[in-house]
C-alpha cells in the first residue's frame, strides 16, 4: 500500500514539473520573435504643418496616399516645423519648387536651410529676404506667385521639406594626466660626504654643465578660411551633383508628390515685407546628400480639391464629382456623331 501511494505521489510531481517546464519553454519562445517579425524600422517623427495668421492650422485631406491642404487665394499663412527628437535638426524648405531662404529652384543637397533645437519648433513666415526680414507667403492665382514669375511654373503648389539630422560627434576621451613631481630645491653646494670617524670630507665633483635648449621646430602655416590642403582643389562636374542628388532622393523614406494631372488653381506670391529675425549658425549633416525624412504637401482651392475627387461636404462645400481628363475608350455614346 505503502509503495503504490508512493509512485503515485512520484507521478504527480513529475507531472507537474514537466508543465513548468513547458510554461517556461513557451513564455522564451515568445519573448525571443525571430528578427523578421520585428516589422520595418520606423521613420523619423519629423513633421510640418501649415497656419493661418491667427496661428489655426489649416485642413488636410488624405487622398489616394497623399495630403492636400485647403487654401483660400489672398491667405496668409506661415510654415511650422516641428522637431519632437533630443538632437538638433536641418529643415530645408520649398515652396512651389523655391527655396524659402534663397528663392532659387529647391536644391536640399547643395542647399542649407533652419536649424530646429531639440523638443523645439520654428515658424517659417516668407521668403528669406534678409537675416532681419522676409517676403510673407500669400495664396494667389498660379500665373501671379512667385516661381511661376521666376520661370518655374510647373512646380507651383506643393511645399515640401528635407530633414537633416547633425553628425553626432564621439565624446573625447578622458586622459588621466600623471601627477606633477616636485621640482627639486635649488642649491648652491653639494651636500658633503661623510669618509669617517675623522670628520673629514671632500667636496663632491662639480655638476655637469646646463645643456643649451633646444630650438623648437617651426610651426607650419595653417591654410587660408575657405582653402584647401591641395594646391588645386578638385571641381566636381554637375552631371555627378545631379547624379547624386537623384540617388539621395531614392534612398529617403518620402511621401510622393502624386498629382492627378489637373492643373492647380493656387500659388504663393512674394507677399510684402514681414521682420523675421534669424541668425547664422554652424551645423554639419550627418549625411550631407541623404536626408532623413523628405516630407511633401499638396495645397489647392475647393474646386481644385473637389475635382481631385476630396470630399468637402464636412466643411460646407458642395460635392461635385471628379474631373476627368483621361481619354476613354468607350464613349457614353452608342452611336457616331457628325463632327461640329
Amino acid at each position: 500500500m505503502e509503495d503504490r501511494l508512493a509512485s503515485r505521489t512520484f507521478r504527480y510531481l513529475l507531472a507537474v514539473l514537466a508543465v513548468g517546464v513547458l510554461v517556461l519553454a513557451c513564455g522564451t519562445r515568445a519573448d525571443a520573435r525571430p528578427p523578421f517579425w520585428r516589422g520595418r524600422p520606423v521613420p523619423p517623427p519629423y513633421s510640418f504643418s501649415v497656419e493661418d495668421e491667427n496661428g489655426n492650422a489649416l485642413p488636410t485631406f488624405r487622398h489616394d496616399g497623399k495630403t492636400f491642404l485647403l487654401g483660400e487665394p489672398g491667405l496668409r499663412y506661415d510654415i511650422r516645423v516641428q522637431n519632437p527628437t533630443a538632437e538638433r535638426v536641418e529643415a530645408v524648405v520649398s515652396v512651389d519648387g523655391r527655396d524659402a531662404v534663397s528663392g532659387d529652384p529647391g536644391d536640399y543637397v547643395n542647399g542649407r536651410g533652419y536649424v530646429i533645437a531639440p523638443y523645439g519648433s520654428v515658424l517659417i513666415e516668407g521668403f528669406r529676404r534678409s537675416f532681419e526680414e522676409v517676403a510673407t507667403f500669400r495664396f494667389t492665382s498660379p500665373e501671379n506667385s512667385y516661381s511661376a514669375r521666376m520661370g518655374t511654373p510647373q512646380n507651383v503648389g506643393v511645399i515640401g521639406v528635407a530633414f537633416f539630422p547633425e553628425r553626432v560627434r564621439p565624446p573625447a576621451p578622458v586622459v588621466r594626466r600623471p601627477m606633477p613631481r616636485p621640482a627639486p630645491v635649488p642649491s648652491d653646494y653639494d651636500h658633503p660626504r661623510f669618509d669617517g670617524p675623522t670628520g673629514q670630507s671632500d667636496q663632491a665633483a662639480p655638476s655637469p654643465p646646463m645643456k643649451e635648449p633646444r630650438a623648437a621646430p617651426p610651426r607650419a602655416s595653417a591654410p587660408a578660411s575657405g582653402g584647401s590642403v591641395d594646391d588645386a582643389p578638385r571641381a566636381r562636374d554637375s552631371s555627378v551633383q545631379r547624379h547624386e542628388a537623384r540617388r539621395a532622393a531614392q534612398a529617403a523614406p518620402r511621401e510622393d508628390l502624386g498629382g492627378s494631372g489637373s492643373v492647380n488653381n493656387l500659388g504663393t506670391e512674394f507677399g510684402e515685407t514681414r521682420e523675421s529675425v534669424v541668425s547664422s549658425v554652424s551645423f554639419e549633416r550627418a549625411s550631407p546628400t541623404h536626408p532623413a525624412l523628405i516630407s511633401t504637401l499638396r495645397y489647392d482651392d475647393a474646386d481644385g480639391l473637389s475635382g481631385r475627387g476630396i470630399d468637402l461636404s464636412a466643411l460646407g462645400y458642395a460635392y461635385r464629382e471628379p474631373a476627368n481628363d483621361e481619354p476613354q475608350a468607350f464613349p457614353v455614346s452608342h452611336f457616331a456623331e457628325p463632327p461640329p
